[in-house]
């Protein structure tokens, strides 16, 4: 296709054509951020001469990563795939893999944790050091934890205090060769201050940075980006304080806000031109943002286009209902083409359930942004722990979850093992001792994982999957159960997924175990989409459904109970209900109920504040 900058309004040009140097791009929703970086980029390599290898691109989602490698391939063709993209965690995680040894790993692969294998191991060093888990929830522990460590905001009162727990976790972490989420930034960091010729190695090879949605960086994130602009100081930074959603996750808007300072010969665009929307809903979303820190309006040459439709229903039931007939009326009308132009969005997951039933009444299609219920499924679950040990043979945890799994004779031995994973050959070891029958099972399983192993370079996910289901038996232990039909459906939802991973095993494992959102199969894309807002940022759809506008979840009665700060807490759910008004191109349907069941007992509801003083031409009641 080639770079075609006709296309580009002028703000956009100004941003692709800017000179080196660091470049701050405030760019408003539906304003064609992801056009300008994929320019930027395709510019500096086509009509500056920069190698594409020398640029790295940084995203928070792997969608969000795999829509801009497909803009680059589009526009540069076969030097667009030589531009390292990547989201923070992946860039981290390689970083982590090359220097594993310099970092105090062992030899061999590495695996990644999830959050409830991390729990685990926490809970492990725990008892290694003598915690007492009973002043604090574990999950409590671990979120203060991962503050200390990623050094979100001040250091905590009882840091002295947790320092024995967290180097007994990361000396566990160490000796099983795994990387937990956070040690994905934290490690790199890390080895950026302690050996100055790996930074300037990566220095050398990165001339230019680029990273999408600046608003929701962390110090950590922030901190990467700094170390590898460094030297060249060419950074350009993209993103939207009025988005600013991952307060609780670390993110600081003020990195954003205080980039003048740290480079104060940065220079600053902004994109308000609004191309996704119709006039009437850029009106409310403007409207809606007056409010915000950082408010900057929207404009758009977009047709003036309908009203937003508010929809009180009685209770949760009468909301799901009216959603899933209005979809209905919408296609029946040719308002719509297939109801995967549809997204409906809630502030929490609680809300989906009755969604689901709705839908399934009027017969809609949908899917639920994020997978979580797949990746649950007790099959899909056994299936990557066989992937997870093909890519790394020493995966204890994973071992301790298949061990008798097909059933193989060592129930009592997996039982153990649920308790405290071994490596491979403390668990031959232990096998030994419960007799010949368990001694021959266990060589017998560990051989299989070997073989996997020595198979996982040369394969892809997809068929490695299939080797390790039919080679372990899974796949015919499974047949023979009360459910299989529904369980290999499953799996084979899984296949299809493996089948569309980009790059080798290891690293769609760790996409899978961040939870970050798998490609979608042609079938999703005619689905209603439901998603929390959350997961929907970034998003866009011809028509939005946002359900459950009401005081208690949106604002959620969190940010409404916070002491410290409430003002903060109620900016932030403002910036949720931005994020989600902007979603829409045509169509924009707000609800809320009069009444609710919260905990299993109904509670009466008022609706949310932020519909209090929204201009009444730009809103109207459903009928």
């Amino acid at each position: 296709m080639g770079l075609d900058l006709s296309r580009l309004s002028l703000d956009q040009r100004r941003a692709v054509l800017a000179g080196d140097g660091p470049l701050l791009i405030v760019a408003g929703p539906g304003s064609g951020k992801t056009t300008v970086l994929a320019a930027r980029i395709a510019y500096l390599v086509a009509s500056r001469g920069v190698p594409p290898s020398s640029i790295l691109a940084v995203a928070f989602a792997t969608k969000a990563v795999r829509e801009l490698r497909g803009r680059l391939g589009s526009i540069l063709g076969e030097p667009g795939r030589g531009v390292d993209v990547a989201t923070f965690h992946a860039f981290g995680l390689r970083i982590v893999r090359q220097w594993s040894e310099a970092l105090g790993f062992g030899p061999g692969p590495l695996t990644v944790y999830g959050k409830d294998e991390a729990l685990k191991l926490l809970q492990e060093a725990a008892d290694l050091v003598g915690f007492d888990l009973a002043r604090s929830q574990l999950s409590d522990l671990a979120h203060h934890l991962d503050r200390l460590r990623l050094g979100h905001g001040p250091p905590l009162p009882e840091g002295k205090e947790l320092e024995p727990l967290l180097e007994a976790y990361e000396e566990l972490l160490r000796r099983r060769g795994v990387v937990d989420y956070p040690a994905m930034l934290v490690l790199p960091l890390r080895l950026f201050s302690t050996r100055p010729s790996a930074l300037r190695l990566y220095q050398d090879s990165y001339r230019y940075v680029l990273a999408d949605e600046f608003q929701d960086i962390s110090a950590a994130q922030y901190g990467l980006l700094r170390s590898l602009a460094e030297r060249h100081r060419n950074l350009v930074v993209v993103g939207d304080p009025r988005q600013t959603l991952y307060g609780w996750r670390g993110a600081d808007v003020r990195f954003l806000r205080d980039f003048e300072c740290d480079f104060p010969e940065a220079l600053v665009l902004g994109l308000d031109q609004n191309f996704r929307s119709t006039g009437r809903i850029v009106d409310l979303a403007n409207a809606l943002g007056e409010a915000l820190e950082y408010s900057r309006p929207l404009w758009t040459d977009n047709p003036e286009g309908e009203v937003a439709l508010l929809h009180m229903a009685e209770d949760e039931q009468a909301e799901a209902a009216f959603v899933a007939i209005e979809i209905r009326r919408l296609l029946e009308a040719h308002r719509i083409d297939h109801p995967g132009e549809v997204a409906v969005l809630y502030r929490t997951n609680q809300q989906a359930h009755e969604l689901i039933l709705a839908l399934g009444a009027e017969r809609l299609p949908y899917r639920m942004m994020g997978r979580g219920d797949l990746f649950s499924l007790r099959e899909v679950r056994d299936a990557i722990a066989y992937l997870r040990l093909a890519h790394n043979p020493g995966d204890s945890a994973a071992l301790a979850r298949i061990a008798n799994t097909p059933p193989r004779r060592l129930g009592r031995l997996a039982e153990r093992l649920r308790g405290r994973p071994l490596p491979p050959g403390e668990f031959l070891a232990l096998a030994r001792s419960h007799g010949s029958i368990a001694a021959g099972s266990a060589s017998s399983l560990l051989a299989l994982i070997e073989d996997l192993h020595a198979r996982s370079a040369e394969l892809a996910p997809a068929q490695m999957l299939d080797l390790a289901l039919d080679r372990s038996g899974y796949s015919t232990w499974l047949a023979g159960q009360p459910d299989a039909s529904t369980r290999l459906a499953h799996l084979s939802t899984l296949r299809d997924l493996a089948k569309r991973a980009e790059g080798e095993l290891g690293g769609w494992l760790a996409d899978l175990q961040l939870g970050e959102e798998v490609s979608d199969t042609p079938d999703d894309e005619r689905r209603v989409l439901l998603a929390t807002i959350h997961g929907a940022k970034g998003g866009e759809w011809r028509v939005v459904f946002v359900v459950g506008v009401e005081e208690g979840l949106l604002p959620h009665l969190r940010a409404l109970l916070l002491e410290e700060d409430q003002t903060e807490g109620v900016q932030e759910e403002l910036r949720v209900a931005y994020v989600a008004v902007t979603r829409p191109r045509e169509r924009l349907y707000l609800t809320c109920c009069r009444n609710r069941r919260l905990d299993g007992r109904g509670e009466p509801r008022r609706p949310s504040r932020f519909l209090r003083g929204l201009p009444t031409h730009l809103i109207q009641r459903a009928a």
